[in-house]
């Protein structure tokens, strides 16, 4: 019996974030959150980012309006989220992390405005 092939969502890396917002699929989630920066310089950063998650994929923007995103990648892997009380500062009260399956992959921190939010971002991550 043969192996099924798995596909993976694969985001789409030049579509502007109107765009995306109408495109058929729908989006499961879309709002603004704060994005903790990806190198050593900004790792003490938090932009503020739109943030859109559609068929699977994150995809996060500079704002609403943008072009293209700044960045997106798959959850495909990403097995767990969970509150990041260890990110907690005066300037983001509310963040969680998405970590993949992989210690190889890097882990994903956002902040949201609320706990309410957080809340309702975590629970569409977990599905």
């Amino acid at each position: 019996m043969a192996a099924e092939e798995m596909h993976w969502p694969v985001p789409m890396k030049a579509i502007g974030a109107q765009n995306l917002l109408t495109m058929p699929g729908g989006v499961a989630k879309a709002g603004y959150l704060h994005k903790k920066g990806g190198t050593q310089l900004q790792l003490l950063k938090w932009p503020l980012r739109f943030v859109i998650i559609h068929k699977r994929c994150v995809y996060y923007f500079k704002s609403s309006t943008s072009a293209s995103p700044q960045g997106a990648f798959s959850l495909s892997g990403y097995n767990r989220v969970m509150r990041a009380a260890e990110e907690t500062t005066s300037n983001n009260v509310f963040p969680f992390k998405i970590i993949h399956i992989s210690k190889k992959h890097r882990t994903w921190f956002f902040s949201a405005s609320s706990e309410d939010e957080r809340k309702s971002w975590m629970a569409l991550l977990r599905r």
